[in-house]
């Protein structure tokens, strides 16, 4: 059964995210954390925080950076994670990186088959069918290898995260309209999450 959790920002959620764990019978204290979106981002003040939170709620971080690891090496760190924890930053990036060491369909199946998966902005998104609705909000020449935007499929919906959030209102805006009638967006502010169960997501709103 898929147990995913995708996020604005995590660190923004933690009290949903506590609830989802807890939900979903989550006992390992053991992530697996990704902050490769973030490399070619000039702000990353949300990694140290997502970290952070982590630690706070009891979890021991293994961070591991999948542009800088052989693709050996990152396919092992995904065959043995317990929780997979995919940062934000940029998501066409995230998304050639993750090609370039042909992490799509090991990703793809640990999820399926019930990997507890936690999403932040960029990795809330590269969960869906395809990204190229993210081009008003993300630069795709962070990605100059990157051929086509097929993402890991995992889910039927679109995230469109930071919803109406400084400092993203215009581009998520038009994102919004561009795209509402054509794909299945589920935009979501700072303090709200998708919770998804199996089949089944719900918006969760921060209390």
């Amino acid at each position: 059964m898929k147990k995913i959790f995708l996020t604005s920002y995590f660190a923004g959620t933690t009290e949903i995210f506590t609830q989802f764990a807890a939900a979903n019978s989550i006992t390992s204290k053991k992530v697996l954390y990704i902050p490769t979106a973030s490399n070619v981002e000039e702000y990353t003040g949300y990694i140290d925080e997502g970290k952070e939170t982590l630690e706070k709620l009891g979890f021991t971080i293994e961070e591991f950076d999948i542009a800088q690891g052989s693709k050996t090496a990152a396919l092992s760190k995904i065959a043995s994670a317990e929780i997979l924890f995919i940062a934000g930053g940029n998501t066409f990036y995230l998304l050639q990186e993750l090609k370039d060491k042909h992490l799509l369909l090991p990703i793809r199946e640990k999820i399926n088959s019930g990997l507890p998966y936690i999403g932040e902005s960029a990795g809330a998104i590269i969960l869906a069918p395809d990204i190229e609705y993210n081009k008003i909000m993300d630069t795709p020449t962070a990605a100059p290898k990157l051929t086509n935007y097929t993402a890991l499929d995992v889910v039927d919906f679109y995230t469109l995260p930071h919803y109406i959030e400084e400092p993203f209102t215009e581009t998520v805006q038009t994102t919004f309209k561009t795209y509402r009638n054509k794909l299945k967006l589920i935009p979501i502010s700072n303090s709200e999450a998708i919770v998804v169960s199996d089949s089944n997501y719900s918006i969760v709103r921060r209390p």
